[in-house]
Parts: structure tokens; C-alpha cells; sequence
């Protein structure tokens, strides 16, 4: 399967380590409304390293959650971990069509990939002419290992829907990111004026997830560093469960309820926040640390925090006191209507968790 290939209508599915994320949109001139969204838990040890360690069992999930959300559609879009997927920037000659770039990229994808190409699904997309050498066009690269694409097609199938798009997560979040833009706070500098011209504001997105967080470092709409790291809001389930001697599952769901101890936002809460934001602050300064980033030219002003960790009451706080930068929740479909059988403040709630989801869905309108 493509993994640019496009087909419309869709449904966007997410199938993260924690859970089913699954979301219908439609779009109405230049309007999107949101038809129909699910969330569906996954039990423990249904994904390993991202991976799907029984595609039958995700399948029933995705299933559930199909019914859940009361849509029709059974064309589906789903993505592979951004961490999975390599991409490279390849030079082909201008006068190249489409047709001359697939037949050479099988080719030229050996110098690039560390798998046997048989081992592995290609895609490319067209970048547009080289800056270096006007004779050549830039073409980038996609390649995934066959496993990671099969079990994610096979989950759909067993859930009674039609794969017809499997993307990559970063790209999904691009997508998403377009119709955040807008309304992100305008950068400035100390006097409250814009920044000069000469300085070059970036966008941190952090998706904080169970067990991994991703840093995207975006310019204008475009993602131009990722970095994964080990860490997640699984930690703090941990936490309560040794704290308080309860099993993890009971530790997660007084995770999402809140109903714990009274002293659980001293004792747990604060100091996970405090870690977070540490964390990120840490994954910034790996990003500053790239030899093309020294110069002092680029300013992250912007952090934007999405998936499960982004929910935890106060943390957008306690990372832009701690980093100094301006730091908001992603609330994608704060602009969107949506259907009546859509639970509106669900939606609003749940919306750091659907930024992926969401980004596959908007693959309808490419």
C-alpha cells in the first residue's frame, strides 16, 4: 500500500499504545464539522514497541470503537510511528515525471535504507526544484518496514473496514497543526511588539503519550526536527500504584478520575508535572544543540502540548513557568461544529488526544 495514496471519504483511526482514537470529519466550503469521534481503551500488552502484538484482538477495539462513534464509514486512514518510518531527501534530475521517479526510486532507496528493499513499503513525494542545482528536483523518500504496515491494514480488516491510507504520524500532525495556526499566541518580544524579521519563531509541538513522548520542532507548518523520548504519563500510574498499594488498573483509573488521596497533588501530581516539563526542556536543548541550530537565529516561541499528557490539569502552567516559553494545550476543534450526536464537550475534552486521528481524517480533502 501507498503510503501517500489518497481516497475519499475516510475515517481517521489512531492506534496508539493506550487506546483506539477514531474521528469522522466533514467539511463544508472552508468549514470542517466533526460527524462522529470514539475513544476506545486498549488492553495491556496489545502493542510492543509500537507494534501490534495481535492485530485480532486491536481489531475487535477498532470495531468497538466504530459503533461507539455512530459513523458509516468504513474507508480508513491509519498511521505508523513517525520513529518507524525513514525518510529521505533524494535528487533526481528536473525533467523527471512521476513515472521516472518510481521506476529509479526502488533503486536509488538501497543507498538509504538498512533493509532489503523487498523488506520494506516506498512511497516519495515531490519536493520541488534543488536549491543546490537548478537541473535537479528534490524528492523525498519514504520507507516503512512491510510489518509495521500489514498488521495496521490487517487490525482494519478485522474490524470490518477498509484500509485505504497508511500515513505517518508527523505527517498527520502537520495536517492537524494547519488549523491551529491561526490561533496560536503571536509572538513578541520583550517590549510586546513583534519580533524582528530577522529572527525565526518556531513551534514546539510535544505529543506526550503512555510510555514515549515525541518533540516536533515546526517552522511555519512544516516539521523540520523530530526526537523521541522515554517517557510518558504510564510513569505516574505507576506512581499511584506504589504509592498507594493498588493494582495498575485501578491506579489508572484513579489516574483519570482523580479520585485519589488528598495528598496526592503534593506527594505525585506536582513533582510529575515538574519531570514533564523537565523533560521537555531537555528535548529543546538537544534540538538547539544541532550544529545548524547554534547560530541563535531560531527561537522556539510556542509550545503546543497534545496526547494523554497534555490532559493533566495545570501542566501547560507549570512548563511555560519552568521554560519561559508561552505554552497551550492543543484544542483543535475549538472552531469546528459538529454533529448533534457528538458529544461537544466530550470532544473539546478529549481533544489533545484525537491531534493525530484528526490529521488522517483531513486526508479526505487533499
Amino acid at each position: 500500500m501507498a503510503l501517500f495514496k489518497r481516497k475519499e471519504p475516510i475515517l481517521g483511526i489512531d492506534i496508539s499504545p493506550s487506546a483506539i482514537k477514531l474521528i469522522e470529519l466533514s467539511r463544508s466550503g472552508q468549514r470542517f464539522r466533526v460527524e462522529a469521534f470514539a475513544i476506545e481503551p486498549l488492553g495491556e500488552g496489545m502493542m510492543e514497541d509500537r507494534n501490534l502484538t495481535d492485530p485480532g484482538e486491536v481489531g475487535e477495539a477498532i470495531k468497538r470503537a466504530w459503533r461507539k462513534s455512530g459513523t458509516r464509514l468504513r474507508r480508513a486512514a491509519v498511521a505508523v510511528p513517525t520513529s518507524s518510518v525513514i525518510t529521505r531527501a533524494v535528487p533526481m534530475p528536473a525533467d523527471f515525471k512521476e513515472s521516472d521517479i518510481e521506476v529509479n526510486m526502488s533503486i536509488e532507496a538501497s543507498q538509504y535504507i538498512p533493509y532489503p528493499v523487498e523488506e520494506v513499503y516506498l512511497d516519495f513525494e515531490v519536493k520541488g526544484p534543488s536549491q543546490a542545482n537548478s537541473e535537479m528536483q528534490d524528492v523525498m523518500l519514504v520507507a516503512s518496514r512491510r510489518e509495521n504496515v500489514d498488521t495496521r491494514e490487517a487490525a482494519l480488516k478485522e474490524a470490518g473496514l477498509v484500509p485505504v491510507i497508511v500515513d505517518v504520524e508527523v505527517y498527520a500532525l502537520e495536517n492537524m497543526f494547519r488549523l491551529l495556526m491561526d490561533s496560536l499566541p503571536k509572538a513578541s518580544g520583550e517590549s510586546g511588539v513583534s519580533l524582528s524579521k530577522g529572527r525565526e519563531g518556531l513551534t514546539a509541538l510535544v505529543d506526550i503519550g503512555a510510555t514515549i513522548t515525541n518533540l516536533y520542532i515546526l517552522q511555519q507548518d512544516r516539521v523540520i526536527f523530530t526526537r523521541e523520548q522515554g517517557f510518558g504519563v504510564d510513569q505516574l500510574t505507576v506512581q499511584i500504584a506504589e504509592s498507594y498499594g493498588v493494582p495498575r488498573e485501578q491506579a489508572e483509573q484513579m489516574k483519570r478520575s482523580g479520585q485519589v488521596a488528598d495528598d496526592f497533588s503534593a506527594m505525585l501530581l506536582e513533582p510529575f508535572k515538574q519531570m514533564l516539563a523537565e523533560q521537555i526542556g531537555h528535548g529543546l536543548q538537544f534540538f538547539f544543540s544541532s550544529d545548524q541550530y547554534v547560530s541563535g537565529r531560531y527561537n522556539v516561541d510556542t509550545i503546543v502540548l497534545v496526547g494523554g499528557g497534555a490532559m493533566i490539569m495545570g501542566l501547560d502552567r507549570v512548563v511555560a513557568d519552568l521554560l519561559g516559553i508561552t505554552t497551550v494545550v492543543a484544542s483543535p476543534f475549538k472552531s469546528m461544529g459538529s454533529a448533534v450526536k457528538v458529544n461537544s464537550s466530550a470532544l473539546l475534552r478529549d481533544a489533545p488526544l484525537l491531534m493525530v486521528a484528526g490529521g488522517l481524517a483531513l486526508r479526505s480533502f487533499d
